[in-house]
């Protein structure tokens, strides 16, 4: 059953024996004798393709529930007296780890000792199943049709920002139109090569600006950064900017037409048990990060240190 699973989740023989350690001579005999054994043909496969058949399909959906009970019940023996242990592997937004995941980080080792963490940088989302995931932080919108679970950590919204020497020597925009006169640090996706419009909420109503200016990154990190360093003005999620903001090397502008960003989620497969390990990750990940998101932080900070006048 075991063996089958991963075959379904995995797409190929080959790609399942790896995950699970052995010879893809062992997987196409498990499969065959699984076969067998029930008298019905679960796998209709080719030398270059494979597909699940209806029962397949049936029994896939069966296997999975089993085994999460199955898994649960051993699991529940050492729960209380056992931490969570092994190896945890997650996919990481590139752009978020910097400023926030890695102080958190070290706060999770130091309450799961025995745990190892494998991070895997990108902006792309992963299939967490075929690459072996389990589970990631997103910033992404989750379509409605995925089989992931998906827990939201923090609202976001979109921080438009500069350094005080870039506004001491440019001046604030005071409206959105105002960007025009100014250079604009722009986002690109690695994916499809094209920029990502600035968003705005003005009365109610969403405004999409396409920003101008000389510099483009495919990197929201990257962006802050160079806004730090005083290359422009730049737009990228709230908790990015956060740290900086804090700091006092970004002020934030046009705060009062201020739009919403997709919510940073973490996801797992749904097909799955959750397990011990990552069942630790949600949960203290969730405790980690400010539920209404990093905005009125932002907001806290700048009129304490009168780093931003609209306030």
């Amino acid at each position: 059953m075991q063996v089958f699973v991963r075959v379904v989740e995995h797409g190929a023989f080959v790609r399942a024996a790896d995950a699970l350690g052995i010879s893809p001579a062992s997987v196409t005999a498990a499969i065959a004798e699984l076969e067998k054994r029930l008298g019905v043909r679960l796998l209709n496969r080719t030398t270059r393709r494979q597909s699940v058949t209806e029962e397949g399909q049936a029994y896939y959906a069966n296997c999975v529930r089993l085994l999460g009970e199955i898994a649960e019940a051993e699991e529940s023996l050492g729960r209380g007296r056992l931490m969570p242990h092994g190896r945890l592997r997650v996919s990481l937004p590139q752009s978020f780890v910097s400023g926030l995941f890695y102080p958190a980080l070290r706060r999770f080792f130091e309450k799961y000792p025995d745990l190892n963490v494998e991070i895997v940088f990108t902006d792309r989302a992963v299939n967490l199943v075929e690459e072996g995931v389990d589970c990631a932080i997103r910033g992404l919108e989750i379509p409605p049709d995925t089989d992931l679970v998906a827990r939201k950590l923090s609202d976001v919204r979109w921080l438009t920002c500069a350094s005080p020497d870039y506004l001491a020597a440019h001046g604030r925009p005071d409206s959105i139109e105002a960007l025009d006169d100014h250079d604009c640090v722009r986002f690109i996706s690695q994916s499809t090569g094209r920029g990502r419009d600035w968003m705005f909420l003005r009365d109610g109503e969403p405004v999409a600006v396409e920003p101008t200016g000389r510099l483009r990154l495919t990197s929201f990190s990257g962006a802050v950064d160079s806004a730090i360093a005083g290359a422009g003005i730049a737009q990228g999620p709230a908790a990015l900017g956060f740290p900086a903001v804090e700091r006092g090397a970004l002020g934030p502008i046009l705060t009062d037409v201020v739009a919403d960003a997709p919510a940073l989620m973490l996801v797992h497969p749904g097909t799955r048990y959750v397990t011990a390990k990552v069942r630790a990750f949600k949960e203290f990940f969730s405790d980690e990060f400010p539920r209404e998101g990093w905005w009125q932080r932002i907001l806290d900070v700048s009129a304490r240190t009168g780093s931003n006048r609209e306030i």
